[in-house]
């Protein structure tokens, strides 16, 4: 009888285990510009370090412009003291554009060593951005470019969910996804663009990702690294760029709505708890004890 009421127990609580276990999947498996993406997530708990990064690798002419857009993204869940930023090789300049509803941010740059990174701090609420842009003009010698995006904060929304995007702007190529939860990877995969996928994939150092603010334009040329704050908030604008040490770069903002309103720093949300198996088996012992004493 005991041993029947103890397997019970285990049976259980591995299905509860089970059905709150993460999954990420990603369709469909070949794309051409203009398609949408579906990224599901199941099982993802609130106050998860949630990072969504989206890289195209595709042929260009040397010294053309290009342009890498995803179009009508729509998060289900928001991303708070996180960040949102670009990675882009092979180029000499370089754009990041968000854009949603009337909120809008942009920052360009110049390359160095044909390589240009920009990030932004704050949140990232859940709705559908218009457009996010990676783009700029290659280098002369480039046959190809690398235009990166990654989003990461603080998950808070439903657990079960779909992110969709539309790829734009490249017709070409290859897009790659991952998805980290808590630094560790849940999906990585690389989908082909059109009808020739000829680029070899490169790995870029990894960045972050998050948000942007309201109505602000940042648009001259500034330094490799650019670090701002901001939070895509209608009716909210702040942006506060922070020049890297190397340099002082020449920056016009324009603002409107209501200035002065500060995102907090990012955090890093702690979390506790032992192994799942180990949790299964204490608990499935504390019901036999209990079951003993009352038998």
């Amino acid at each position: 009888m005991k041993h029947g009421i103890f397997i019970s127990c285990i049976v259980f609580l591995l299905l509860v285990q089970g059905a709150s276990a993460l999954s990420v999947t990603v369709t469909p498996e070949r794309i051409q510009r203009g398609d949408e993406v579906t990224i599901a997530v199941q099982g993802l708990p609130d106050n998860s370090t949630f990072t969504l990064e989206i890289e195209g690798t595709f042929p260009v002419s040397p010294g053309a412009d290009f342009s890498f857009d995803t179009r009508d993204l729509r998060l289900p869940f928001s991303l708070h003291e996180g960040s949102i930023s670009a990675t882009l090789q092979h180029t000499t300049e370089n754009r990041l554009l968000v854009k949603k509803g009337d909120s809008r941010v942009e920052l360009v740059g110049l390359s160095t060593n044909g390589v240009f990174t920009t990030r932004q701090t704050g949140s990232f609420p859940a709705g559908t951005y218009d457009v996010i842009t990676v783009g700029g003009i290659a280098a002369p010698d480039a046959s190809s470019v690398i235009a990166a995006l990654t989003l990461q904060g603080r998950k808070t929304g439903p657990e079960d969910s779909e992110i969709l995007f539309v790829a734009d702007g490249i017709t070409d190529g290859l897009v790659t996804i991952r998805v980290l939860v808590d630094g560790t990877v849940a999906l990585s995969r690389t989908i082909p663009l059109g009808t020739s996928a000829t680029p070899s994939p490169t790995t870029i150092r990894p960045s972050s990702g998050g948000s942007s603010g309201g109505s602000v334009a940042i648009v001259a040329p500034v330094a490799t690294t650019v670090t701002a704050t901001a939070t895509i908030t209608p009716g909210v604008t702040l942006m506060e760029p922070t020049p890297p040490a190397e340099g002082t770069p020449l920056v016009s903002v324009a603002e409107t709505g209501t200035p002065g309103v500060t995102t907090p720093p990012a955090t890093t949300p702690t979390r506790t708890g032992s192994s799942p198996l180990l949790t299964v088996f204490l608990a499935a012992g504390a019901l036999l004890l209990l079951a003993s004493r009352r038998s």
